[in-house]
């Protein structure tokens, strides 16, 4: 009567079995170099900042804004998750610490501090951008009296 005809289909090879020639992972290698300094070219571009007060065209005025728009597109969240696993971790430390206030401040100021919404600034270089924030002066203190070795070797080097 009739006969069972049965089709094999090829099977593609999986992963394990798939082999690459020394000349194709060299060409891959290539690639990825290529790729990663062509990055690293346009980043330092734009990122490239002019001097404090230049004068920039409308059209660069326009770069800059979209710029700034696009990068809190990804600067935006994370410094948010930063910030909220700060507050966190924070509280944690205070609590650990037998409610030591300073030791939770220790973690909350860099981590909601600093710069939250990058602006044109922030990329013509007129505004520097502050992922960890700080409340502490970067200066000396004027006071005579804080005058031990113990205070200036914090502003020596």
């Amino acid at each position: 009567m009739g006969r069972d005809v049965s089709v094999r289909l090829p099977l593609p090879p999986s992963r394990g079995t798939a082999r690459v020639s020394r000349a194709e992972r060299g060409e891959e290698e290539t690639m990825r170099r290529l790729t990663t300094a062509t990055l690293a070219l346009v980043l330092a571009s734009v990122l490239h900042s002019r001097p404090a007060g230049a004068v920039h065209s409308q059209a660069g005025e326009a770069g800059l804004a979209l710029g700034a728009a696009a990068a809190n597109l990804v600067y935006l969240p994370v410094k948010t998750l930063v910030a909220v696993g700060g507050l966190g971790v924070g509280a944690l430390t205070g609590l650990l610490t037998g409610g030591d206030t300073r030791a939770a401040y220790a973690l909350w100021v860099p981590t909601t501090g600093g710069t939250f919404l990058l602006t044109p600034g922030h990329f013509d270089g007129t505004r520097p951008i502050e992922f960890f924030g700080s409340d502490y002066a970067d200066r000396p203190s004027t006071n005579a009296r804080d005058s031990s070795i113990a205070y200036r070797a914090l502003y020596m080097y």
